[in-house]
């Protein structure tokens, strides 16, 4: 019977206000401390949370933005539920992360925050692929479709033997 209540209610009150509604039923807006202001979408029959605050999101503000991700130790109303990824700019295909905070590197870059290069690659404002030494007057050359760029006359394990 409760929601049947509820559904007269927000019919009554949308007759007399049409718009989003900030008052609504205190039990239906559930913010988990992040906001205290509500708003029911009446066509959709929900109640959503209105400028949700601490770098959260969604309809109860239960999720982190883009670009940070979920404290595990934080309880969800904690404020500092959501923590900021910190992508290594130069590293890092965005400043988006998966939800333990590991952010999603680009070729021969690796770590949580992809500021540091897999073995093989060195760091230069970005990882990039040892190749034996150029004194020597080998020069790469351009790879097949889809590969990488290689040396003639050296094979792989030459490469990847450079210091």
């Amino acid at each position: 019977m409760k929601d049947e209540d509820d559904k007269w209610y927000r019919r009554l009150f949308s007759a007399c206000c049409p718009g989003p509604s900030s008052l609504l039923l205190p039990a239906d807006c559930e913010c988990y401390g992040h906001s205290n202001r509500c708003s029911y979408i009446d066509f959709l029959n929900v109640v959503t949370c209105v400028s949700c605050k601490h770098n959260t999101r969604g309809q109860h503000c239960q999720h982190c933005r883009l670009g940070f991700y979920r404290n595990s130790s934080a309880e969800l109303d904690d404020e500092n539920v959501c923590i900021e990824c910190n992508c290594n700019q130069i590293g890092s295909l965005h400043d988006r992360c998966n939800e333990t905070g590991y952010c999603e590197c680009k070729e021969g870059a690796t770590g949580p925050k992809c500021d540091d290069c897999l073995p093989n690659y060195y760091w230069r404002q970005g990882c990039f692929r040892k190749y034996p030494d150029s004194t020597a007057g080998i020069q790469p050359e351009p790879g097949a479709a889809g590969g990488g760029p290689r040396h003639r006359g050296i094979s792989s394990t030459a490469c990847s033997a450079a210091p």
